[in-house]
């Protein structure tokens, strides 16, 4: 098969340009600074030249500056307006593609980045252009950019611009060819898979959220003071390091927090400790092979926010905010920053394929992917915090349309494992949580109806709590010591634990209810951990699963092809033949784990198709987190769109045949959970 059949497939045009774009940089204006829409419209921006690739030459060719902007504004005249006659192919191409748009008015219809393909082949590897060149065995060799550091076009010498155009060259020429090497091998769906790619790419070009500025000043404000806060009441109450009051380092640095630690704790206790590799100068308060358990879930820290002495309360309190307050201030700042560039709006920076299961991830230093919500049980995510979604507004005239797919992965992995009672129960809109509380506790469980007593309410409550829990996590293995940990890290349930109303053997208990009512799902685990184990093994052997799984081994790795048609690939597969563990180039494996693959791909592909079905039927998609889909919609027809837009998401492809999909909607003035 060729690229241009790959093309085809994918319904975008067959003639194909390279395009790289070369640009002035410095220790200070380069892209690893800053956000990349703040590189491309700031005043220092400055062309140092153009490589073209056009796929009917040997060699890409370069054009000087003045040149370059010459080509270019003549592309409309040979492609068609925002070159919708060409696939445009570029390396990390949000970049060269924002220059196209933001500095010539041109956005292109239809976008290749080689780096998304690589992506597509293995998410977690490295995606340098040198890197893809060497792993896909490219025989041109990369050249350095360190050349051009400091170096305006003016300012270069003769020699300096020929070898500035031959490494541009050589970049365009390894794009080119690694466009046409990877198209065949590594897009198993490119009729869904490239246009969906390039909608992700549509999304960052185009400024679509308003910000709300003076919002985002508020929360940064509000952010700093209870970062402040701690430190502040530390100084109030007098305390002290040496004879100077107690300032932020002594508090963000590990080593200044860990002696003053060490100086307040009691004689009997020692400084809170887990695996990992110490610093020289640590090693004398942890021992070796030890770190301190500073971070925000260790047990160490969380025993130190509950310490009996106050002033150590106080102190991991201060160590809390120090850590984590200005990440989030940083994110605020970086919202307001872009947002300055495109006259206080952003576009969606997202990044196609960026997990193993083909899921977005968040990009350009703002991550639209982890906004905060709510929280779920004890006190919940920090209304601060909360509110930084709320920033995003849609245009004038405009709201927000919200669907999100309801309980999509629990759902998913019953239907995959045919557990038919539990598919209908959420079909029917049965309380399956209720169901699977009742049968663990031996009692009717059902949700509060507002009649009960307070304690009626609040021990229903628990009791559900743990069904739904269970429902909903248990589905891809997870074992008695996480579901405990994940109970006792709940600032509500954990006095049950510690009182001993709960504990180790109740969540085993939970474990076992669970694969007991529920016994094909454990099966499937198992179904799914034997066909990944035995082509593996036996690579010549295929395995095709009734529920619509096929498995094979290839050139070291191991594949699944999903009922959709789209493959996970697991590199460097094998059976360690000394305790016959699976494992693959990126950790450990067995049935729960593929599952979890499995199921969580699957979904996402629900999410792939509903982006495109919306966009054929005129939807302006903006945003996509996890299972839910968030669109702009006119305000005088909004409701009547909204309905569409469920309905369009809860379309059932060929593929998933009595899966019972369902969405959970709202409009919304702003972005909200």
């Amino acid at each position: 098969m060729s690229w241009q059949t790959i093309l085809e497939a994918a319904d975008f045009p067959t003639k194909a340009l390279v395009l790289d774009f070369e640009t002035y940089w410095d220790k200070d204006y380069t892209l690893s600074k800053m956000s990349t829409i703040e590189y491309v419209t700031d005043e220092r921006f400055e062309l140092t030249g153009l490589a073209v690739h056009n796929f009917q030459q040997d060699r890409s060719k370069f054009f000087e500056p003045d040149e370059a902007e010459e080509y270019i504004y003549n592309l409309p005249d040979w492609h068609g307006p925002h070159l919708k006659n060409v696939t445009i192919a570029a390396q990390n191409a949000n970049f060269d593609c924002l220059i196209l748009r933001e500095r010539f008015g041109i956005t292109p219809k239809y976008i290749v980045d080689t780096k998304d393909l690589d992506k597509m082949w293995d998410a977690r590897a490295k995606h340098s252009l040198k890197v893809m060149a060497e792993k896909w065995g490219c025989p041109l060799a990369k050249g350095d950019t360190v050349q051009s550091k400091d170096l305006h076009w003016s300012d270069m010498t003769p020699e300096q611009r020929k070898a500035w155009a031959e490494y541009a060259i050589g970049d365009a020429d390894i794009e080119a060819w690694l466009f046409k090497k990877m198209l065949p091998i590594v897009v198993s769906r490119p009729e869904v898979e490239l246009p969906v790619a390039n909608m992700t790419h549509q999304m960052y070009l185009s400024p679509t959220f308003r910000i709300d500025m003076e919002l985002g000043q508020r929360i940064v404000t509000g952010m700093e003071a209870e970062m402040n806060r701690p430190i502040e009441r530390l100084v109030r109450r007098g305390f002290k390091v040496g004879n100077r009051p107690v300032e932020h380092d002594d508090i963000s640095k590990n080593l200044r927090f860990a002696r003053l630690l060490l100086d307040m704790l009691p004689e009997e206790e020692s400084l809170p400790v887990k695996a990992g590799k110490p610093t020289k100068n640590m090693i004398p308060l942890t021992g070796p092979g030890l770190i301190p358990a500073f971070a925000k879930d260790d047990e160490g820290m969380r025993q130190l926010l509950e310490h009996p002495k106050g002033t150590i309360r106080r102190l991991a309190e201060a160590r809390q905010a120090l850590q984590s307050w200005p990440l989030h201030i940083k994110k605020v700042k970086n919202i307001m920053q872009q947002a300055k560039c495109r006259d206080g709006h952003i576009g969606t920076p997202l990044g196609y394929h960026n997990g193993h299961t083909g899921r977005w991830g968040g990009s350009e230093k703002i991550n639209l992917q982890n906004l905060g919500g709510a929280g779920r049980g004890g006190k919940g995510t920090h209304k601060l915090i909360q509110q930084v979604r709320h920033m995003l507004l849609p245009p004038k005239g405009y709201v927000l349309g919200i669907q999100d797919y309801s309980k999509v992965e629990a759902i998913g992995v019953a239907w995959q494992a045919g557990q038919k009672d539990l598919v209908e129960g959420f079909r029917s809109g049965a309380d399956v949580y209720s169901d699977l509380a009742s049968e663990l506790f031996g009692e009717p469980v059902y949700k509060p109806t507002g009649f009960e007593s307070p304690e009626e309410a609040a021990h229903l409550t628990i009791m559900r709590g743990f069904g739904k829990d269970a429902t909903l996590g248990c589905g891809f293995g997870m074992g008695a010591i996480k579901f405990h940990d994940r109970c006792y890290a709940n600032d509500a349930l954990r006095p049950k634990f510690d009182d001993g109303t709960f504990g180790p053997k109740f969540i085993e208990r939970v474990i076992k209810t669970y694969r007991s009512k529920y016994s094909r799902i454990p099966a499937y685990w198992q179904r799914l951990e034997k066909a990944w184990r035995w082509v593996t093994k036996y690579p010549s052997d295929r395995r095709k699963l009734s529920c619509g799984l096929e498995f094979w081994h290839d050139d070291g790795a191991t594949f699944i092809r999903l009922p959709s048609g789209r493959t996970l690939r697991y590199p460097h597969a094998q059976v360690n033949k000394a305790d016959n563990n699976l494992r693959y180039h990126w950790g450990h494996l067995w049935g729960g784990a593929i599952t979890e693959n499995v199921i969580q791909a699957l979904c996402r592909d629900f999410i792939a198709e509903s982006l495109l079905r919306l966009e054929e039927h005129g939807f302006w998609c903006v945003l996509t987190v996890h299972d839910e889909i968030v669109t702009f919609l006119r305000e005088a027809n909004a409701e009547e769109r909204l309905k569409e837009m469920g309905e369009l998401m809860c379309v059932i492809p060929d593929w998933a045949k009595g899966f019972p999909l369902s969405v959970e909607g709202k409009l919304a003035e702003r972005y909200e959970k």
